[in-house]
């Protein structure tokens, strides 16, 4: 409520001409807050608060911000007020902002930037915003491990008092190539003899991911194996970074919203926010995959119309199938779902032994829905037809038709969900393209051609 009022009185100081005025109504905000004042305000009025606005006031969520902002900051501001933000921002944050910006003004704020800076974020640049190495921290604490363990803490508490360090919780050793031999966590290491070999203090690093993997990858090694950090190397096993926890939640989070939208058949995320997306912009997004479904659909439709004699014998069966439609959706979609779970934690593999295993667990599973379903299917066919015309053998022959295609078509939209997210996870396709519109047209053609095929084969003397 609190941020809806500001988002309010900012707009209407500034329409009076008073920009400065709106802009102290959010210096008590924390950076968070006044990001989302920035998002819900209107473009024009954006562009002027961003013209007076402290970006130092912003600092901690710059790197956050949509694309549009940071568009707009990048012509409200000059290069030279960017660039000493950019400066005070982690190396890895930095690299994200710098992703977002124009790049026109991308070049010439690296170019302003301390060069061993520069550097360091360019090189972090270098790797798609994606993959491990997009998010990963550099600055972090690694010695060659044939230093002592008194060396390496002196040399360490001189890096802390200069700052050099981002927020980690390990000390890594490498040997003379760079290679990774192990970490140590710091409180640790000042327990250990200061003559000892810094590699024979260290455990083994056991758990690594590459740079040029999808940054998923380190979020599942986390999680599977409860890491606070989780160490990167390249193809020699060199050491570059680690990513941390506070990557790793974001990757997360990013990561579930992407699948999110991929499910709801929404195949390019919105990388930045709802709130600033232009409607136009998310019209373009949404309508390659509904012009494709409706496209798929003109199949369930060809099918409908060719058993039109039937339709017009025994008008009632028109009354079902919305219902078998929509049973047979949710339970592909279901299907899927699970599956696609199962394939982003880890527990489903794309091996034949796992492909078997999901075929029998989804085949017995909706069995067991159908001892449910079943019952009040067949109840369902038989008491509306009954009802409107009395005739028991008629009923009985809908209510056959209803439960034989509510049956067929279960099985087929289930193992159908199931399915595709394995193919394309095969094809190393995100398995989140199964969407669940997708699923639910793929069950829809399932049920309309069994249901009017056995309702031909019973209604054949009609």
């Amino acid at each position: 409520m609190v941020i809806t009022e500001l988002v309010e009185q900012v707009t209407e100081l500034v329409g009076e001409g008073r920009v400065e005025d709106g802009c102290k109504l959010l210096s008590n905000l924390t950076p968070q807050d006044i990001a989302e004042v920035l998002m819900r305000l209107s473009n024009s009025v954006r562009r002027r608060v961003l013209t007076v606005l402290d970006l130092n006031r912003v600092i901690e969520v710059l790197a956050s911000l949509p694309v549009e902002v940071v568009h707009e900051i990048a012509y409200a501001k000059g290069v030279d007020d960017i660039s000493k933000v950019v400066a005070k921002l982690p190396v890895d944050e930095a690299a994200d902002f710098l992703f977002k910006l124009p790049s026109r003004i991308r070049s010439e704020v690296i170019e302003l930037l301390p060069r061993d800076f520069a550097k360091t974020v360019s090189e972090l640049m270098r790797y798609p915003p994606e993959s491990v190495g997009g998010i990963m921290t550099t600055m972090v604490p690694v010695f060659p491990g044939n230093m002592s363990v008194g060396d390496v803490l002196s040399a360490y508490v001189e890096h802390v008092k200069a700052g050099t360090y981002e927020p980690h919780h390990y000390i890594y050793a490498v040997d003379s190539r760079g290679a990774l031999i192990g970490y140590i966590d710091v409180r640790t290491l000042f327990t250990k003899p200061k003559t000892a070999k810094f590699s024979e203090c260290v455990q083994p690093a056991r758990f690594v991911v590459r740079a040029d993997a999808d940054r998923e990858e380190a979020a599942r090694i986390a999680v599977r194996y409860d890491l606070l950090e989780v160490p990167v190397v390249d193809a020699e096993n060199r050491f570059l970074g680690i990513v941390t926890l506070d990557d790793l939640l974001d990757v997360v989070s990013s990561e579930y919203q992407e699948d999110l939208l991929k499910y709801a058949g929404i195949v390019e995320a919105i990388r930045g926010s709802y709130i600033t997306e232009k409607p136009f912009r998310l019209a373009l997004k949404r309508a390659p995959v509904l012009a494709y479904l409706y496209l798929m659909n003109s199949v369930t439709g060809s099918i409908v119309a060719a058993f039109t004699s039937v339709i017009e014998k025994v008008a009632l069966l028109a009354a079902f199938m919305p219902m078998l439609a929509d049973n047979s959706g949710n339970i592909g979609a279901q299907s899927s779902a699970m599956v696609i779970r199962g394939l982003v934690a880890g527990e489903i593999r794309v091996l034949r032994r796992d492909l078997l295993f999901v075929l029998r667990k989804e085949f017995l599973t909706t069995t067991f829905l159908l001892l449910v379903l079943l019952p009040i299917s067949f109840a369902i066919g038989l008491s509306i037809p009954l009802a409107a015309t009395r005739d028991l053998l008629y009923s009985l022959k809908v209510a056959t038709t209803v439960a034989t295609a509510l049956a067929a078509s279960s099985y087929v939209a289930d193992v159908a969900g199931a399915l595709l997210p394995i193919a394309l996870a095969k094809l190393r396709t995100d398995p989140a393209i199964a969407s669940a519109p997708l699923i639910t047209t793929i069950g829809d053609i399932a049920t309309v051609t069994t249901y009017f095929i056995i309702a031909t084969l019973l209604f054949r003397a009609i």
